[in-house]
């Protein structure tokens, strides 16, 4: 899970750009897991400073894993990304 520091959106926004290749495997790891254990949600990061959550909930499982494929692929997390691409196929068949 990821901990973010920002103290404000603009912030986490800001963060979130800097930090863009680990957080893109962290939700692809995160949702890969809920699918694997058939979870409604998954808890990607959490900001304390500002009492907030970052999260996925199923709907938004296949969009996150597509979104966030490129990235897992540069930072050479193949195993991730055959993972990955195997739940994309599975979810576009039930859609």
């Amino acid at each position: 899970m990821l901990n973010f520091k920002a103290e404000n959106i603009e912030d986490l926004e800001e963060e979130a750009r800097e930090r863009a290749q680990e957080v893109s495997v962290e939700v692809v790891t995160g949702v890969v897991k809920a699918l694997d254990c058939g979870a409604d949600k998954v808890v990607i990061g959490i900001l304390t400073t500002l009492d907030m959550d970052l999260s996925v909930d199923q709907a938004g499982y296949l969009e996150a894993l597509e979104t966030n494929l490129a990235r897992c692929e540069v930072a050479e997390e193949y195993e991730l990304c055959e993972k990955a691409i195997s739940w994309i196929k599975k979810l576009k068949l039930e859609n």
